[in-house]
């Protein structure tokens, strides 16, 4: 079985920017006499930033010194501090998607979706990881987790490098996965899960790095937590979030600070005690955002986006889509927003809304993949998490 990346680059369209490429821009100042201009090591680290993912994979062929740099851990995080803060067409998101039932397990480009919906956009499947339940991602890692008999196992995989790890993490089955991201200041990856043990039923939260520990914090009225129970990632404030009710009916954000590891709660921007046609609500990150989408009445979705993190008063509503017949209420999700297109996900069908004249597109996918309430928008990226057993590098 070929690894991904191998699969990616026999099959995916040739790169705007090569090795002949550069040779021919830099061939194109000088004549066959004159030597290669000199390039500073500082501009040669800047240019190099500059572009996406799978591009730097070959690069590294072209010298040591290039592979000595695009492979360093400093540069992995740069580049993609860099790409997401880039035009998206360079940062290459993808969308990763695994249905449980079916038994599925794959991931198509987000560009080519959005730019040519017209055309059918390749699926490609992970016949590998169809066990592998998709519960989260970050930096360009998905984080799946197997259950085999009583054991447990947790796999980081950077689906554009193809790197893939895999931990032993518990005896016994989670019950409710309930998110995975990263704390920045202490470079740590983290998953907290709900774990049965022996009948009780433990928060824990997994650090995954040089030292792999795990604990337990304090506990979550599980009853509390509505929708299907994943947490939100936010990049860059280090973060999980959940919609949770209390005994007043009225909707909160639980919010866990994956550096202190404690729990917080503010206020949504709409949310009434006793209005039962507000249904179906849940939270997304939008523009690298937090945000916020319920139905009501069956008949629209309000979406809302948190300009700035943690503070009730920047919510912001965003758009109001309506609830077409063909849409399931419970696996709508808000995915991405792409120039005037918000890109929705919904059971097994892919939806583009226009924000400007509220038209909707289908775009084809081939194979027609199964979607599912597992669906994650990731970034390439050359990131790798270390602990140990991680190979120091599986894309040369």
């Amino acid at each position: 079985m070929e690894q991904p990346h191998d699969y990616y680059e026999k099959k995916w369209k040739p790169l705007r920017v090569t090795i002949n490429a550069l040779k021919r821009l830099l061939s194109s100042t000088v004549t066959q006499s004159q030597p290669l201009p000199f390039l500073p090591d500082e501009l040669i680290r800047e240019i190099l930033l500059r572009l996406p993912a799978r591009s730097l994979r070959r690069l590294r062929r072209v010298c040591s010194s290039w592979k000595t740099l695009i492979s360093s851990s400093q540069f992995a995080k740069d580049h993609l501090q860099h790409s997401t803060a880039a035009d998206p067409s360079l940062s290459g998101p993808r969308v990763a998607y695994h249905y449980r039932c079916h038994y599925e397990f794959g991931d198509f480009s987000l560009r080519s979706l959005v730019e040519n919906p017209s055309k059918p956009t390749e699926v490609v499947v992970f016949k590998e990881r169809r066990h592998d339940a998709l519960i989260g991602s970050c930096n360009g890692l998905l984080c799946l987790v197997d259950v085999v008999g009583i054991n447990t196992y947790v796999r980081l995989w950077n689906p554009c490098t193809g790197l893939l790890t895999t931990q032993y993490v518990e005896r016994g089955k989670f019950l409710s996965v309930f998110g995975f991201g990263y704390d920045h200041v202490n470079d740590k990856y983290k998953l907290v899960v709900l774990v049965n043990r022996k009948g009780n039923h433990t928060p824990r939260i997994y650090r995954f790095c040089r030292n792999p520990s795990n604990r337990a914090i304090q506990d979550i009225p599980l009853s509390s937590i509505k929708g299907d129970r994943k947490g939100v990632f936010v990049p860059g404030t280090a973060t999980l979030n959940w919609v949770c009710q209390h005994d007043t009916l009225e909707y909160l954000v639980l919010s866990l600070d994956l550096v202190k590891e404690t729990f917080s709660e503010f206020f949504l921007p709409f949310s009434v005690p006793d209005d039962k046609t507000l249904i179906f609500p849940r939270l997304c990150v939008l523009r690298n955002c937090l945000a916020y989408c319920f139905n009501h009445e069956k008949t629209h979705w309000f979406l809302w986006i948190m300009k700035e993190y943690g503070v009730p008063k920047s919510w912001t509503k965003l758009a109001i889509i309506p609830a077409l017949l063909c849409l399931s209420n419970y696996h709508f999700r808000p995915l991405y927003i792409w120039g005037n297109n918000i890109l929705v996900a919904d059971a097994s069908t892919i939806i583009l809304y226009n924000l400007d004249n509220g038209s909707f597109e289908f775009p084809e996918l081939k194979p027609t993949p199964s979607i599912g309430s597992s669906v994650f928008v990731y970034q390439e990226s050359l990131v790798s998490p270390p602990y140990p057993g991680l190979p120091r590098s599986s894309f040369s």
